[in-house]
């Protein structure tokens, strides 16, 4: 996706949600103003910009005449300096862009006019310094920039009141840009395979952690791959041959006990298990004393009745065998039974959580004893999955694997895309700064992400010029996505780039989202503005623009597919559906292509177009 449709969209500004407010101005800044009446005392009331400001001027000037003037003191009171004469109504921007210049006393040079009359036409602040700063930058532009371009960065820059160097002009151009991450990231893979200059052991961490960006669903899969293998070994009318290899590759890859055999293939670990998981319950069903069994009990068929990732006959089959506690072999038959159902949901309920956010895979694996903490249960299907990859595996295993991938496939959804951001962006590390401040446990995970290691691959003065400039230009991108997502008053802003792959399809994802932030702190849900920007492998360039006022939600879909409109009929009611079980209102879905954006944003901006006088420069 290209920036041009990326500021066409922008263009349309988040009004809704935004309320105007007016900037103080600074000394040393010149604005252009109107002399509107006069008071006694060399005293004036100034026309500047969107805002009437009473301000002392030194010397006598006649109503109704135009001047820039400087900023001499702010409080007080106001005191202006005229820097030019009169400005003669109907001139041209560069005309009063080159009365400035001499006023100033600033370079003519081909960069200076550009940047003065650039600010003076977006009405932005300006000062001397300011100028000369961004005359410099302009002057350094990489080849692959326009001054256009660079022009709109440093406005950017300036609102934010970033500093005006060329270091940061880069990062907040790369974080504008919608091209997504998937080039940038292929190249640094590129790279960093060919080349000698890098330690092996940070080498092979990037790369795994690029390799990771490329299957966000290896979880997943592997959930379903082992929920399959120990479906298999508990079915007493599976042949010997099936279950004798599956359970050898359980004991081997450790997910499975020593003690494990054909007869008990699941026994009881007695390990430490995650909170609140099916393991840490079984653990108290076990260790419970007579006296405290019964309530026990009783906590487990509770736990079981409210588990929203198992279906009524899988509860009325573990909850037979929790109805007393004078059954034999009750705990073993518990473990088993519970091995079996959340076996069985880690194919058909994947991407499901309950109330504390654990999958069926995770409390399997806590009941296999191997789920002590979320991280040794991801170290365990990542075994899983390395067990997979053994170019000697079985046809059975290779069965397995195939299913696992059926199923993902089959249950991709929302839930199933927001585990895939969340692990990409995870993997990224992006905001890993906010987080170095949190305990010793937290930094050891945040080191395994890809943004820290580029940091360190950085800090390594010995690496060639071409793995530099590839990891600085990753950087850059993730560091400009960070600055460009801020907050001003209650406004705020977030942008997010996922580079997503599955099924043997990429798709570069950008995310604006503009909102407001309430008095305790919480985001406001009734008023939002989310964009995605999307590069799709069939559709190509394609913009989501979803407004949200009062929690009536209005989508405008942007993509120069002329038979998009009819393909998205259908799924209209889905999402009015969708956003009405979550307490929001449709109102509609719009289907546009970009050349209609490009027209309606012109006819939008004749006629917000005001007779004006001069050229305004806002405070």
């Amino acid at each position: 996706m290209n920036s041009t449709s990326f500021s066409i969209i922008q263009s349309q500004g988040t009004s809704a949600i935004n309320s105007p407010f007016q900037v103080p101005m600074k000394e040393g800044q010149v604005v252009h103003g109107t002399i509107k009446k006069l008071y006694p005392n060399q005293t004036a009331e100034v026309q500047i910009g969107n805002q009437k400001v009473i301000a002392k001027l030194e010397t006598p000037l006649k109503a109704g005449d135009s001047h820039f003037f400087q900023v001499e003191k702010s409080a007080p009171e106001l005191q202006l300096k005229v820097v030019t004469g009169p400005l003669t109504q109907g001139n041209s921007i560069a005309q009063q862009g080159q009365q400035l210049l001499l006023a100033m006393n600033l370079p003519k040079t081909t960069e200076m006019q550009a940047a003065i009359q650039f600010f003076m036409k977006q009405q932005l602040p300006v000062s001397k310094e300011t100028l000369m700063q961004v005359e410099q930058l302009l002057k350094q532009l990489p080849k692959d920039m326009t001054m256009k371009a660079a022009l709109e960065t440093i406005q950017k820059m300036v609102d934010m009141k970033l500093p005006l160097t060329a270091s940061m002009l880069q990062t907040v151009t790369s974080g504008k840009s919608t091209d997504g991450l998937h080039n940038i990231l292929q190249n640094l893979q590129t790279q960093l395979q060919l080349d000698q200059t890098v330690s092996p052991a940070l080498k092979n961490n990037i790369l795994e952690n690029l390799v990771k960006l490329a299957e966000p669903f290896i979880g997943p899969v592997a959930g379903a791959m082992l929920g399959k293998q120990v479906e298999i070994l508990q079915n007493q009318q599976q042949p010997l041959s099936s279950r004798l290899p599956m359970l050898q590759l359980l004991k081997e890859s450790s997910v499975l006990p020593t003690t494990a055999s054909l007869a008990n293939p699941t026994p009881i670990s007695g390990q430490q298990a995650v909170v609140n998981s099916a393991g840490e319950l079984l653990l108290k069903l076990g260790q419970a004393p007579p006296s405290e069994k019964g309530q026990v009990l009783e906590q487990l068929r509770n736990w079981v009745s409210q588990q929203p990732s198992l279906t009524s006959t899988q509860k009325t089959e573990v909850l037979a065998l929790l109805k007393n506690d004078s059954q034999p072999n009750q705990l073993q038959a518990v473990n088993n039974a519970l091995t079996k159902v959340f076996a069985e949901q880690s194919q058909q309920a994947i991407f499901s959580k309950d109330l504390n956010g654990l999958t069926p895979k995770e409390h399997l694996v806590s009941l296999l004893g191997k789920g002590t903490t979320v991280e040794s249960i991801a170290q365990t299907l990542q075994q899983v999955t390395n067990n997979s990859k053994n170019p000697t595996s079985s046809p059975l295993l290779t069965q397995t694997i195939v299913q696992a991938e059926q199923h993902v496939i089959q249950q991709l959804d929302g839930k199933a895309f927001e585990h895939a951001m969340k692990e990409v962006l995870k993997t990224l590390g992006f905001g890993y700064e906010a987080k170095l401040g949190s305990n010793s446990e937290e930094i050891r995970q945040l080191a395994s992400q890809l943004k820290p290691q580029i940091v360190e691959l950085l800090q390594n003065q010995t690496i060639s010029s071409t793995i530099r400039d590839s990891a600085e230009t990753v950087l850059a991108r993730m560091n400009g996505l960070q600055i460009l997502s801020n907050e001003n008053g209650p406004q705020h802003q977030l942008l997010m780039q996922v580079p997503l792959e599955f099924l043997g399809k990429k798709m570069d994802a950008t995310l604006e989202w503009n909102g407001r932030m309430k008095e305790d702190g919480k985001i406001d849900a009734d008023f939002a503005r989310i964009m995605f920007y999307l590069q799709l492998d069939t559709l190509e360039e394609t913009v989501v623009d979803m407004q949200v006022q009062n929690r009536i939600v209005s989508i405008t879909l942007y993509n120069n597919d002329v038979q998009l409109s009819s393909l998205a009929e259908k799924y209209k009611e889905t999402i009015k559906n969708g956003l009405s079980s979550v307490g929001y209102q449709l109102s509609g879905v719009f289907i546009k292509t970009f050349e209609q954006q490009k027209m309606t944003a012109a006819l939008k901006s004749k006629a917000n177009t005001v007779d004006v006088q001069g050229v305004d420069i806002r405070i």
